[in-house]
Parts: C-alpha cells; sequence; structure tokens
C-alpha cells in the first residue's frame, strides 16, 4: 500500500470519527515559510493590481491612480513599518521598476562580482530581504 493510499485510510477514519470532512496537511508550515507564503502573496497582488490600475489607464483612458492611492499608502505605511529602508528599496524597486511597460526586465548584478542577483519572483525578493535582515543582524 503506498502512502498516499494511507493517508487516503487515515483520513477516512478521522472523518467517521469526527463525523465530517476533514484536510490533512503533511506539516503545518513554520512561523518563518508562512510569513515567506504571505509576502510573496502580497508581493504578486500588489504587481496584480498595479499592472490592471496601469492597464486601466493605458488601455481604456480610466485613471484609478486617485482611487487606489489610499490603499497604496496604508500598504507602504505598514511596508515601512516591518522592513528597512534597503528592504523597502529592494521591496519597491520590484513592483515599480524591474518589470518596463516595454516588456523589458531590468536585472540586478553584484557590484563587486558582476554576477546576476536573482530578482524574477516574489520568492527571489524574499531571499533579498532576509539577506539584508542578517547582515543587519551581524
Amino acid at each position: 500500500m503506498s502512502k498516499k493510499d494511507n493517508v487516503k485510510k487515515i483520513k477516512s477514519y478521522i472523518d467517521d470519527i469526527l463525523g465530517t470532512k476533514s484536510s490533512l496537511k503533511e506539516k503545518l508550515p513554520s512561523k518563518k515559510s508562512l510569513k515567506k507564503e504571505l509576502f510573496c502573496t502580497m508581493l504578486r497582488d500588489l504587481q496584480f493590481v498595479n499592472s490592471r490600475t496601469m492597464g486601466m489607464k493605458h488601455d481604456y483612458k480610466i485613471n484609478m491612480m486617485d482611487y487606489d492611492d489610499p490603499f497604496y499608502t496604508a500598504i507602504e505605511c505598514l511596508i515601512k513599518l516591518h522592513y528597512t529602508q534597503e528592504q523597502q528599496n529592494v521591496i519597491n524597486w520590484w513592483l515599480y521598476d524591474k518589470f518596463l511597460p516595454t516588456g523589458e526586465v531590468l536585472i540586478l548584478t553584484n557590484k563587486d562580482t558582476e554576477e546576476i542577483i536573482p530578482s524574477d519572483t516574489p520568492e527571489d525578493v524574499w531571499d533579498l530581504i532576509q539577506e539584508h535582515a542578517e547582515k543587519n543582524t551581524k
């Protein structure tokens, strides 16, 4: 019997005992992985909303910026409360400058080694700001 079959069998036992449908996870996420997941979701959603706002302005000549501005201001304040200026700079660069309207994508490079620093995904940004956090605590 495979692991998947065993999990289904255990789930059915739990459902029978509780008298309701249940779900099983392999393990609870750690606090750090939960923070990473929330951060990445936030970045993806902000990128989507920003793209939508710009698309509405460009494609339909509807300016949603005045409507969206208080939301961005609130989110920026929360980011300022939680992250250092250096981390904020990385977040803002990724959100507003990395992806150009022309479709071009800017890259980060290490000034000393000229190596490309991964920065294409929210997970990459998370890793970068964690590196900055570790540098500041040393």
